[in-house]
């Protein structure tokens, strides 16, 4: 199998399903807009979206299987997976704003072997398929050299379901908020390839599901970061929980954002 090849022809895939998010946003009407929980959008064209990924991807490796956001198609694991976010940042979307990505990871077996995430308002594409073979828009990029939270650029979200731990990891983060800036975008997608271009230094977030992380986590990877869960094991793509880093401020954000101590 060429990856490169593959690679190349889900960017193209992802660049036309980003230019159809792109048009359609603007003749988005509210009553388009539905609600699957409190907080959490869905619309037709996520839908649409999904199905044009689904038809696209499934000519590349026929017989793959897929796992998806909407539902399009049912889950079934196989050799070879496709797990993916047509609209990722979808109440961004609904409300005009930016940044909202198309998403799509590619696993075999357990190991995911390519990510892409395309963020069609900005025309940023970043990919990758190994180990120092990750790219923006065909430059190649490299996590941050920050090595304290101290001054540094942080990324966050709140889930749509907040309990008690989610509630304390973000009064300790508030107490860093004289040492560092912090910024929560709204695509927990581009959020992670920001880490992994080295514009933020680490990113964190539970309640997200595996269309969020995959293709991300696996971008930051290879340029450099890390990537875990919580409680520093590597489930972060299933297990709802994520801390992306530049891999070198880790174990602080996991002492004193994460952990509080």
């Amino acid at each position: 199998m060429d990856l490169e090849k593959i690679c190349d022809k889900v960017k193209e895939l992802a660049l036309s399903v980003g230019t159809y998010l792109r048009e359609e946003q603007t003749a988005l009407m509210k009553k388009d807009v539905e609600l699957k929980g409190t907080r959490n959008y869905v619309t037709y064209i996520d839908k649409e979206a999904e199905n044009r990924l689904v038809e696209g991807l499934s000519e590349l490796i026929p017989g793959a299987g897929f796992l998806t956001e909407e539902g399009t198609v049912g889950f079934e694991q196989k050799e070879f997976t496709w797990i993916i976010d047509p609209l990722d940042g979808t109440t961004n979307y609904v409300h005009g704003d930016s940044p909202f990505s198309v998403s799509i990871a590619l696993i075999r077996g357990k190991e995911t072997v390519l990510g892409v995430v395309y963020d069609p308002l900005a025309s940023q594409m970043y990919c990758a398929t190994g180990a120092g073979k990750v790219f923006l828009n065909d430059h190649p990029i490299t996590v941050s050299s920050q090595s304290t939270l101290v001054n540094g650029y942080i990324g966050f979200g709140i889930p749509y379901s907040l309990d008690e731990r989610g509630e304390k990891i973000l009064e300790n983060a508030m107490k860093q908020f004289r040492k560092c800036s912090f910024r929560i975008k709204g695509s927990a997608a581009l959020e992670i390839c920001y880490v992994a271009a080295g514009v933020s230094d680490t990113y964190f977030h539970s309640g997200l599901s595996p269309w969020d992380v995959a293709a991300g986590a696996f971008i930051l990877q290879c340029a450099g970061g890390k990537c875990t869960d919580f409680s520093g094991g590597d489930n972060y793509i299933f297990d709802k929980e994520l801390v992306a880093s530049n891999g070198i401020i880790h174990q602080e954000v996991m002492e004193t954002i994460i952990q509080g101590n």
